[in-house]
């Protein structure tokens, strides 16, 4: 299989970008893109920006810039730490952006991403892959800045109250202390108090112990309200009232016989804490019915706020349920909206088959029915073969299974003379078995050599990554080239000025030794000036030339200067031709599309 020219067709999708060749000079060189891939481009910078990453918007950085900015962002935002540099350094090196990527990539995993990633993908731009992370990374940090709103707003609350309450609270906690204030004054009042001790212990049983211990705290009703408890459970039969009035007596009898083993424990208290009189005891029994009317009262005026409280709240839930209703109804009515536009649109398109329809019947009735009668044949005919077809297949495999079941029961009952020829006939099929599976495995090799052929040719996708590789290689090459360049350019000008002073130095010490000499008489002062006028021409001399070979060196940069302006002219009409050309080429296929849907 021959290899294909890939580079000879013209690819519509090829614009140019600038780079820095050796010398540091900006080229245009051509640049393949793909517009699915510039889709997801621009929609991660969007959702970057709705994040809150607004440095996805500046133009002047590099998309790798933003994409690995924004995934930072994001998982900072999360409260995950990664180990990148703060610095921030333009134009890295393959190395240094892969590297960078696998720090943010051994992240992600620690986040539980649902999706993976490879450093290269980011490295390489592969924005369809990117897409989905950044999608997944965007939500979860705007979910986890919730979650922490949710939290702050809170914790806000709660600091808010503890220094400071409204009106309504305040009326409510000065009630609520009220009410308890006076719980425990009545608390306090109506608190047992011992009035007796005993005597001496004796040998009462666990009934009368109790029952002595409640008389020493005063509670002589405790035992006749359970004996009328008793008693009230009797007499619901009328027969038991005579014995219910025998049973008050006699427990009546008893109490006093208790007291009488018990005495007084604090003479000088007991009689004011035990003996009540009649207006005391009206006394107490107003103060606590009026404590019962105002707790009554705290009560319901309790209960109210808590009712209006709750209403309140309903109102609230009902007004979010009634707006949420309303963006429903609003989402409701866009939907119908784009049904109805659909529904329009199908209509038109049902309109347009339809006067199709009519205009393939107008043609038809055009046509030579006998041409027609003839094509109606054809088609009936291929409709008869393709049931025969069914039927011839349906056929065979009824008998293949006949076949089988044949073969099934010659194995069960096999005659002793059929053996011989049941073995050569599977000695056939054994060997026509074995060179149907080499000419499979010939076939099989042929497949793999053509498969190995095409892989050999890489497609679109990898030359353009390819491509970038190399780019990214020549401009590190062409930097290196260019600082080797000026390294050789210093080191020749230090050179040159190291051998002007050396001249210089060389001169001025000859000029010094001689000096003495040249002026110890005339003739030898006239011949020491003339060596010098000399020496002063040779260094004119050689000021001249090199000032020559600067104006040299900067009439051929002038000449560059201008080359590279006209050569700049030249690639932008070219630039403007190929965007020319591929608009006219994409009018070209529109109208033979056009051209054939008409035909």
């Amino acid at each position: 299989m021959s290899n294909r020219d890939i580079f000879s067709k013209h690819l519509p999708n090829v614009k140019l970008a600038t780079r820095f060749d050796a010398e540091g000079n900006e080229i245009q060189v051509e640049r393949r893109e793909d517009e699915e891939q510039n889709a997801k481009q621009q929609e991660i910078f969007d959702i970057l920006v709705a994040a809150g990453y607004f440095r996805a918007r500046i133009k002047g950085l590099s998309a790798f810039d933003k994409i690995v900015g924004g995934m930072t962002w994001c998982i900072e935002v999360c409260e995950y730490d990664v180990n990148v540099d703060l610095l921030f350094h333009e134009n890295l090196t393959i190395g240094q952006k892969i590297a960078l990527t696998e720090k943010i990539v051994s992240v992600l995993p620690k986040m539980k991403c649902p999706y993976q990633i490879e450093p290269h993908q980011i490295q390489g731009l592969d924005f369809i892959n990117i897409f989905p992370v950044i999608q997944w990374l965007v939500k979860r940090s705007v979910e986890n800045r919730a979650e922490r709103a949710e939290k702050l707003k809170a914790f806000a609350i709660g600091e808010f109250h503890n220094d400071f309450q409204f009106k309504t609270d305040k009326e409510t906690v000065e009630k609520n202390r009220n009410i308890l204030e006076n719980i425990k004054r009545v608390q306090e009042i109506y608190s047992p108090r011992r009035q007796y001790k005993r005597k001496e212990p004796g040998n009462e049983d666990e009934k009368t112990r109790v029952r002595i211990t409640l008389l020493e705290y005063g509670n002589k009703g405790a035992i006749s309200t359970s004996s009328v408890k008793n008693a009230s459970l009797k007499s619901e039969d009328s027969s038991a009232s005579g014995d219910f009035d025998e049973d008050l007596v006699e427990r009546e009898i008893d109490v006093d016989q208790l007291l009488k083993n018990l005495y007084v424990a604090n003479e000088e208290d007991t009689p004011t804490q035990l003996i009540l009189s009649e207006k005391e005891k009206s006394a107490l029994q107003k103060h606590y019915s009026d404590l019962k009317s105002e707790m009554e009262i705290d009560t319901k005026e309790l209960s109210e706020q808590g009712k209006v409280k709750a209403l309140q709240a309903t109102k609230a839930a009902l007004e979010k349920k009634l707006q949420k209703v309303k963006l429903e109804n609003s989402e409701f009515e866009e939907e119908l909206n784009k049904h109805k536009k659909r529904l329009e649109e199908q209509k038109a398109v049902e309109m347009t088959i339809r006067e199709e329809i009519a205009e393939f019947e107008k043609r038809e009735s055009k046509v030579d029915k006998k041409i027609l009668e003839n094509i109606q044949n054809l088609v009936k005919k291929n409709e008869e073969l393709k049931q025969e077809e069914v039927k011839y297949k349906e056929n065979c495999r009824q008998e293949l299974l006949r076949l089988q079941q044949e073969i099934k029961d010659s194995d069960e009952i096999t005659p002793e003379n059929g053996i011989v020829e049941s073995k050569e006939l599977l000695e056939k099929e054994k060997e026509h078995l074995h060179s149907l599976r080499l000419q499979l495995a010939k076939k099989n090799r042929g497949i793999l050599s053509i498969q190995r052929q095409l892989d050999n040719i890489p497609d679109r996708t990898e030359l353009a990554q390819y491509q970038r590789r190399f780019l990214e290689l020549y401009n590190q090459v062409s930097a290196k080239h260019r600082e080797t360049k000026q390294f050789y350019t210093l080191y020749n000008t230090l050179d040159d000025t190291k051998l002007y002073l050396e001249k210089e130095l060389s001169l001025l010490n000859s000029i010094y030794e001689n000096y003495n000499e040249g002026m110890t008489n005339p003739h030898s002062r006239d011949q020491f000036i003339k060596q010098f006028e000399a020496i002063v021409d040779g260094v004119k001399q050689t000021k001249i030339k090199v000032q020559t070979k600067c104006d040299e060196e900067k009439a051929k940069r002038d000449n560059l200067n201008a080359q590279l302006m006209s050569l700049i002219e030249q690639q932008r009409k070219y630039a403007a031709a190929v965007k020319q050309l591929t608009k006219e080429c994409q009018r070209n296929e529109s109208l033979l599309l056009h051209l054939k849907s008409i035909q």
